[in-house]
């Protein structure tokens, strides 16, 4: 307890001063990994299984929300990867991301998109976050600390249809984890969704500014628009209507084509699963 309240307090102290995190060595899914201290936590995320076990059945990914590259790291340790797009809105983050794969060795296959991902092109937002902090949104009440000092700077909208058309891909693997703004994500992938190709990985948020079951009712909305369907991932189930996640303040739905079957592949992996269970499970075939 006693080190971790260090190693908090350190890490404030050089907020604070203006200073990067530490940079951390560590061997870890059968890698080397040289990256910015809380780049790649010690404690599994809800996701992290999940991510990982689709980055072994996907080619092209697009990392909505990359923050420092945590996902990217992640999707890049899959050998059928070839390439994975970063797009965020923070710039600090970005460039962390950015050395983070640098130093890692893992730099070649990705591309970086600086902007908030949106609805249309070119639209000024004002985005909330505070160094590069994980929670940065376009919802002042989602970004708590951000929001009590008036953190927030101006940043400009563009379509992941877009990136697309300006990288000639069509991916078969988009993560979302935009804090609320996931709706607005999606409306700006409608080109993709229509070749039924894409599978999407959504992480759901709730604020005050924003319930739960209000996110997913225009979620699954886009969904039936778009002849897609979504599964509740932490059940493996089909979800119909919002009743099922109402309650949750975060989570995550796979959203993909309304004829193709839940993954056999996805099935066991737990909500929080050690990203070493699902490494074992997959690299060795």
């Amino acid at each position: 307890m006693l080190k971790k309240i260090l190693r908090k307090a350190k890490s404030q102290f050089r907020q604070l001063a203006h200073l990067p995190p530490r940079l951390i060595q560590l061997d870890a899914l059968g890698h080397h990994f040289v990256v910015r201290e809380s780049s790649l936590p010690d404690i599994a995320d809800y996701d992290d299984g999940w991510q990982l076990a689709l980055a072994f059945h996907s080619h092209v990914a697009l990392d909505v929300g990359a923050n420092v590259g945590q996902s990217t790291l992640h999707l890049l340790l899959s050998p059928t990867v070839t390439q994975v797009v970063l797009v965020e809105a923070n710039p600090d983050a970005l460039v962390t991301a950015a050395e983070n794969l640098i130093r890692s060795g893992m730099v070649e296959r990705a591309r970086f998109v600086g902007a908030f991902a949106g609805e249309t092109d070119g639209e000024e937002i004002s985005f909330w976050t505070v160094g590069t902090g994980a929670a940065g949104s376009r919802f002042a009440a989602h970004a708590v600390t951000a929001a009590g000092a008036g953190r927030n700077f101006k940043v400009s909208t563009l379509t992941l249809d877009t990136i697309c058309r300006r990288f000639d891909i069509l991916p078969d693997l988009i993560k979302i984890d935009t804090e609320g703004a996931e709706h607005q994500v999606l409306l700006g992938s409608r080109e993709c969704a229509r070749q039924k190709r894409t599978r999407f990985m959504v992480e759901m948020h709730a604020n005050p500014e924003l319930t739960m079951t209000d996110n997913a009712t225009k979620v699954l909305a886009w969904c039936h628009s778009q002849g897609y369907v979504a599964w509740y991932l932490a059940k493996e189930m089909l979800l119909e209507t919002p009743q099922p996640i109402a309650h949750r303040g975060r989570c995550h739905l796979l959203l993909q084509p309304a004829d193709w079957p839940y993954p056999d592949w996805l099935r066991g992996i737990a909500q929080s699963a050690p990203p070493e269970e699902v490494w074992k499970r997959f690299a060795k075939k």
